[in-house]
């Protein structure tokens, strides 16, 4: 044993007493209880930090896509009608980078049939529904059809409406819906109402509930003569191939036309997505502080132990161990911890993820209750998405963590001195 002192560091006798040290019993069996707790609250602390900012990172993402995938990615508009709508068009797809642009009109209207409710009407062509798959995907599209969207004379008198619209309305596809406007012809006494019965032609479901409560759609040429807006349209809705970019996009598009300017969609949704990242942020930093209280109770653990072990410490020191063997076996022996503790938290917060919705829908069903309301939420189901590099973070923090409040116990250990360890044994 005195040729220990003499082994390379970490060398399988280090490896083989910083675990017998975490055993129960002097033989080594079995896992001492401060054992267990350090390695409980860190595994629960990885798990529920991953399980977290991977719900959150899938709200960020789930909104993001929902609202671009139905919304446009800028507008161009100016302060008056804009009445050459097809040539800025033209002007504005030969942009390189743009891959879409449409005219539109989008004005509030009430609406009643066998219930009321007030809605955003989008008057777009008929192209632009059947191009967008969150609201002509068989999957969105759950009453009704596209077939006549769009068909005869001024776009014809169908109009698509969100399912929560159609709900409050309790309507369905073929029914008619009254709507009404303030954008009538102009008298001396100002714009009078205008109202119309129009066709549910079919009804899509997007899965934002914010979309689905508020939005339907009528052809452009219909909502060019329900609004009054004659030959013209409002703005024109921009869809480009890469919308965290759309900044580098402004000037090229105010550019195509004399009065123009534009919005995009970080403007129009900044403090939503603002507010959103702070909160991901500070949630980040409250739940590394969660790991940082964890990976405390290995602190608390190793310093007991050194205390417990004080006679084997003296021992081994007697017979031969250096400083730096004791101190690495206390520093193996907390790092073991947290590796193993990480390692499974990394493992349920990864399972819980992948398998969140039948665990909500399990959770919901216990309790009787909706976990995830839609109507708070505004989506369908709990989104997430679990992140490689988010995971590679939090196990890198854990892990540093883990090694950090291995030191002082370590070091303490290693500066005991054996004769008076001996001396009361």
């Amino acid at each position: 044993m005195a040729g220990s002192a003499k082994t390379a560091p970490f060398s399988y006798f280090e490896w083989m007493v910083a675990r017998r040290y975490l055993g129960a019993t002097r033989s080594g069996k079995g896992v001492s209880l401060i054992s267990v707790i350090a390695f409980g609250g860190i595994m629960f602390a990885v798990a529920i930090l991953i399980a977290v900012m991977s719900i959150m990172q899938g709200f960020r993402l789930t909104l993001l896509d929902q609202l671009l995938g139905t919304n446009g990615h800028a507008y161009v508009q100016a302060d008056v009608p804009i009445t050459n709508y097809d040539d800025i068009t033209a002007r504005i797809v030969a942009i390189p980078g743009v891959r879409d642009a449409t005219p539109l009109i989008e004005m509030p209207v009430f609406a009643s049939a066998n219930g009321e409710t007030g809605m955003m009407v989008r008057g777009v062509r008929r192209e632009k529904i059947l191009n967008n798959d969150y609201i002509s995907g068989p999957e969105h599209l759950i009453d009704g059809s596209l077939d006549t969207f769009g068909v005869g004379e001024k776009g014809g008198d169908e109009i698509l409406l969100g399912s929560r619209i159609a709900s409050q309305l309790r309507v369905q596809a073929g029914d008619k819906v009254r709507l009404l406007t303030g954008q009538g012809a102009e008298t001396a006494f100002g714009r009078t109402p205008r109202s119309k019965v129009y066709t549910v032609g079919a009804i899509f479901h997007v899965g934002n509930a914010e979309f689905d409560a508020i939005y339907g759609f009528m052809p452009l040429e219909q909502a060019q003569l329900f609004f009054n807006y004659g030959d013209s349209v409002q703005n024109i809705e921009v869809k480009v191939v890469d919308p965290e970019e759309i900044k580098s996009y402004r000037d090229a598009l105010a550019g195509v036309g004399q009065g123009l300017y534009v919005i995009d969609w970080q403007q129009r949704f900044q403090s939503y997505f603002n507010a959103l990242q702070i909160e991901r942020s500070i949630m980040r930093m409250i739940l590394f502080m969660i790991i940082i209280v964890a990976t405390l109770n290995i602190v608390t653990g190793l310093i007991m132990l050194v205390k417990d072990k004080t006679g084997d410490i003296a021992v081994l020191r007697t017979m031969g161990a250096t400083q730096g063997a004791i101190s690495r076996i206390f520093l193996l022996s907390g790092t073991m911890i947290g590796f193993l503790g990480t390692l499974v938290g990394i493992v349920l917060g990864s399972l819980f993820v992948l398998y969140i919705d039948p665990i909500e829908t399990f959770l919901s069903a216990v309790f009787q209750t909706d976990l995830f309301p839609s109507e708070v939420y505004y989506l369908d189901g709990v989104p997430a998405k679990l992140e490689m590099h988010e995971v590679a973070v939090i196990a890198g923090f854990s892990l540093f963590m883990s090694f950090i409040t291995t030191i002082y116990p370590a070091w303490r250990a290693a500066r005991l001195d054996p004769v008076e360890a001996l001396r009361y044994e």
